[in-house]
């Protein structure tokens, strides 16, 4: 065996020991794929993790950290020492239970569940064609490297990304599959039944077998993967989990496989390992120090490459100055200029917005599963927008790999009720806060004839749940154009919700973009009101009118427009106090969706707590008493019980 693939294993598993936690079987198993990729492959810069043409590498078997971990660990990457892997799965370490891109240097991306790495590296594929196109793949030409097992492959987002990187012609994204035929409860065959093979060269993708999972045969199956020029690569390594263990070998047993160092120290008699726990001896730092050297002739290649661009493309290169330092141009002021009708649907006006900004940011990706035409997040430039057909799921992991792969912001867009179809990449976007993008409309029973599986109720709030995930939903166009303007100038996930239907346009003039984008703001002002009405969306017109009943009945109010729930939360207590009227008047919310978060602030909370019903709009309004007589009498009622 190897020194150096002894080494990560041992480390690995020592990591593991030290934490009493952990998943040894892979560290075992793989380790000759790890090594054969960073050793012979990777380009890496070690001592500058940003740099831009490096290549990405996924570990979508995000439960292998521990092997990862080791491997950086012997190669020298910054990011990770042996200190480090003593603390391996210990709190507030950098060496966490599963790779999180925020807690470790040189983690691309957050992985854990399965299937997201997979999906996820097709956006980070995509970026990366996308900016060799426009700049040139002189300049820009680096792989995305995947490794990942039997429970990414069985996840249906992966057979998602599988068809779309082969549509896509991704050359540049090879995945390593570590094929051991053992799952956690038994053997793959218990619940799968396929031929890998052909599901991958029907689908547009190399198709290469490595039986022997030596690290020379695994190296030459990569060396002719980065050959492809027009398909991504599957490499299928034959591996055996828990490789070593005799007890465990081959065994589902060996998927959580937690060693003692006992029977680390059993392993390195059998090995005749003669190093101390923790230790990386001279000559594997020797033998691992070529990716370092490999990467700087890399470096110099792109930095001679930059000089050649600047001087004969200058246009270009000024290009690539905004990409690398994620700059994009947006005239706020001119976006202020676009009028819209009196009445108009707030996923027209965000439409209207996104366009302009498309537009004119050529580094501005869309990713469509099939649905622009009635979300409005549609464009015209076939090399800006990605079509991925009905696939919601796949169509948010891809943005979540455009963004974080970086150089490119990326929206995608799906009615609000199928945002479901999607949660588990919209929540790694808010753990890694990545600033991917999700229009979703027809945000209410408003929907109509659709009926109730196509009128959400739970998923504004469901959204509104996720930590450092922040939705907007704007009743006028200023609102849409404050969040875009939150969006590109933060790096944090963002939902922008819009309806359907067309409602009553309401504005507050006096109030500027940075104001709104304080999550909250006075839309309507009487004097000496008696009662703050909290709302968002096209219910602020639904409102407006009830304000207009109320004060029939001598009742004033005050108008707050909550645009963005989680900004509001961050504003200082003075602000929101004084937006709240000290609370010393009854507060009341209107949103038609379920109304129980907004007892945060309300004293009432006006919303709809069944699933809708299919028919025309205005009946189904009547119905579920969402009529502005029937909110303004929802409200008579509730001040009579308080007055009591």
């Amino acid at each position: 065996m190897n020194k150096a693939v002894q080494t990560i294993k041992l480390l690995a598993l020592e990591a593991i020991a030290s934490a009493n936690s952990g998943h040894g079987g892979i560290a075992l198993g793989a380790a000759n794929t790890i090594y054969a990729l960073f050793h012979d492959h990777l380009n890496f810069d070690i001592k500058n993790n940003d740099y831009f043409n490096r290549d990405r590498f996924i570990l979508s078997s995000g439960h292998g950290s521990a092997l990862l971990y080791a491997t950086m660990c012997v190669f020298g990457f910054n990011g990770i020492n042996v200190d480090d892997l003593k603390s391996f799965r210990k709190f507030d370490s950098k060496t966490p239970g599963h790779p999180e891109s925020l807690i470790t240097l040189g983690i691309e991306f957050s992985t854990g569940p399965l299937g997201q790495g997979t999906s996820s590296s097709v956006g980070f594929a995509i970026c990366e064609q996308h900016l060799a196109n426009l700049i040139s793949p002189k300049v820009i030409n680096h792989y995305t490297y995947v490794m990942m097992g039997d429970g990414d492959l069985e996840e249906g987002v992966t057979q998602e990304a599988i068809i779309i990187a082969g549509k896509l012609k991704l050359n540049k994204l090879i995945w390593l599959y570590d094929s051991n035929d053992v799952q956690l409860d038994g053997n793959v065959q218990d619940s799968t039944n396929w031929d890998v093979k052909q599901i991958f060269q029907a689908s547009g993708w190399n198709y290469i077998f490595v039986k022997e999972p030596k690290v020379e045969e695994i190296s030459k199956a990569i060396a002719k993967a980065k050959l492809s020029s027009d398909k991504p690569t599957l490499i299928e390594i034959k591996t055996i989990i828990g490789e070593g263990v005799d007890e465990i070998e081959g065994t589902n047993k060996a998927h959580g496989f937690t060693p003692n160092f006992e029977k680390v120290d059993q392993l390195k008699k059998k090995w005749n390992y003669s190093y101390d726990n923790f230790v990386i001896p001279n000559d594997v730092k020797e033998d691992c120090e070529i990716l370092q050297k490999r990467c700087k002739k890399n470096i110099d290649e792109f930095n001679l490459e930059l000089e050649k661009l600047k001087s004969n493309d200058k246009e270009k290169y000024d290009l690539l100055e905004k990409i690398l330092n994620d700059k994009f141009y947006i005239n706020y002021n001119e976006l202020e200029k676009i009028t819209t009708p009196e009445k108009y649907s707030s996923r027209e006006f965000v439409g209207l917005v996104f366009k302009n900004i498309w537009d004119k940011n050529t580094n501005f990706l869309t990713v469509n599963p099939d649905i622009s035409s009635s979300t409005k997040i549609a464009c015209s430039n076939a090399k800006q927008n990605i079509q991925v057909g009905v696939r919601e799921f796949v169509a948010a992991a891809i943005v979540n790999g455009i963004v974080a792969h970086k150089g490119s912001r990326a929206v995608f867009s799906s009615f609000l009720s199928f945002v479901d179809y999607c949660k588990a990449s919209l929540r790694i976007a808010g753990l890694s806060s990545l600033p991917a993008l999700g229009v979703f409309t027809h945000d209410s029973i408003l929907v109509g004839e659709d009926g109730p599986s196509h009128q959400p109720i739970e998923q504004i709030p469901s959204l509104r749940l996720i930590p450092n995930y922040f939705v907007f939903r704007p009743c006028n166009i200023k609102e849409a154009i404050a969040a875009f303007k939150w969006y590109f100038e933060n790096s944090k996930p963002v939902a922008i919700i819009g309806s359907r239907s067309g409602f009553k346009q309401i504005y507050n003039n006096d109030i500027s973009i940075d104001e709104i984008n304080k999550g909250a703001y006075v839309l309507i002002n009487e004097k000496d009101y008696d009662l703050i009405i909290i709302s968002t969306g096209s219910e602020i017109a639904l409102s407006y009118d009830v304000i207009n009943l109320l004060k029939e009945k001598k009742i004033k109010c005050r108008l707050i427009s909550c645009v963005c729930l989680e900004l509001f939360r961050k504003q200082t207590e003075e602000y929101k106090n004084n937006l709240l009227g000290n609370k010393n008047k009854p507060i009341v919310s209107i949103e038609l969706s379920m109304p129980y978060m907004w007892y945060e602030l309300a004293d009432f909370a006006i919303g709809v707590e069944t699933f809708g019903v299919s028919g025309k709009m205005e009946d189904i309004v009547k119905n579920l008493k969402f009529d502005p007589q029937s909110v303004c009498d929802k409200i008579l009622n509730f001040l009579k019980k308080q007055n009591k």
